[in-house]
């Protein structure tokens, strides 16, 4: 009898430790997935997880009908920003626009860095009258906010342009008309 208790206290030392590895292993998997979808810089989802996300809109708004607007919006003067005054202060734009944008959005848009300085929007259920006035008003935060590298002040702004969701669309074609709709958005700011 007392060799089964003996067996059985080490069977819970077992099971105890492996309890402990087990979740070690899910919060390892945890950060995993984490890195996985997430822009480590900006905190935002990353261009996986936009593609997803967008493919996943393309669907319901073609099975129901639903409404989805693309985004997409370039950071102004990156490039010379982190030639004249290094990368750190690069980071620093990209981390304030990404908070601007995490804060002037709701929960269920999907918010994405999707390159180096391009991000990514897709906002549901709102015509074109709301997504202009959105835009305008996100640009006018960025024109505010505060940023600081150094004690040099940068200005931070961004190039928008958007397309919505259409019956036919593909992720390659929505993602090449949002680009083009940026790049005119920039050609009209110059």
């Amino acid at each position: 009898m007392h060799h089964d208790a003996t067996s059985s206290e080490q069977n819970c030392a077992n099971c105890s430790e492996l309890e402990q590895q087990i979740s070690a292993l899910k919060d390892q998997l945890a950060k995993m997935e984490q890195y996985a979808y997430h822009d480590v810089l900006t905190g935002l989802s990353n261009r996986r997880f936009f593609l997803d996300s967008l493919e996943s809109r393309i669907s319901r708004c073609q099975r129901y009908g639903d409404n989805c607007a693309l985004l997409f919006l370039d950071v102004d003067d990156l490039k010379a920003v982190n030639d004249q005054h290094g990368h750190g202060a690069g980071d620093l734009l990209l981390a304030r626009l990404a908070e601007i944008l995490k804060l002037h959005t709701r929960t269920s848009d999907v918010v994405a860095r999707i390159g180096g300085d391009e991000f990514g929007l897709l906002l549901d259920n709102l015509d074109a009258d709301e997504v202009v006035r959105k835009i305008a008003f996100l640009v006018d935060q960025f024109s505010k906010a505060n940023c600081t590298y150094a004690n040099t002040s940068l200005k931070l702004g961004a190039a928008i342009g958007y397309c919505f969701v259409g019956p036919k669309d593909t992720v390659g074609g929505l993602m090449s008309r949002a680009d083009a709709a940026m790049y005119r958005a920039k050609d009209k700011a110059q």
